[in-house]
């Protein structure tokens, strides 16, 4: 088995599946978006999922971690362009 890059993580199978029960109606609002997108139920999930991820890992470290270096301005001249990226890197030890 892999190791994991995180001591504290279990290492993932690369077969791993991830299920959980929806009622008839939340299978049937996520159906409808991912079709309106071109996408199978799965890559809408796992889209949705992925963004929330890096939603709340960006969160926790915007308020438990102080920035590793000085604001990088964006292509629009405005700083703090960079953040989300650092954040995701950072929480993920990187």
């Amino acid at each position: 088995m892999s190791e994991s890059v995180r001591q504290g993580l279990p290492s993932p199978r690369p077969d791993e599946l991830v299920t959980f029960p929806t009622t008839v109606e939340q299978h049937l609002v996520i159906s409808k978006a991912a079709e309106l997108l071109g996408w199978t139920v799965p890559q809408y999930v796992l889209c949705a999922a992925l963004d929330r991820a890096e939603r709340d890992l960006y969160e926790h470290a915007a308020l438990n971690d102080p920035p590793p270096h000085p604001a990088v301005p964006g292509p629009d001249g405005r700083e703090g362009a960079a953040g989300p990226l650092t954040a995701l890197l950072t929480a993920l030890g990187s």
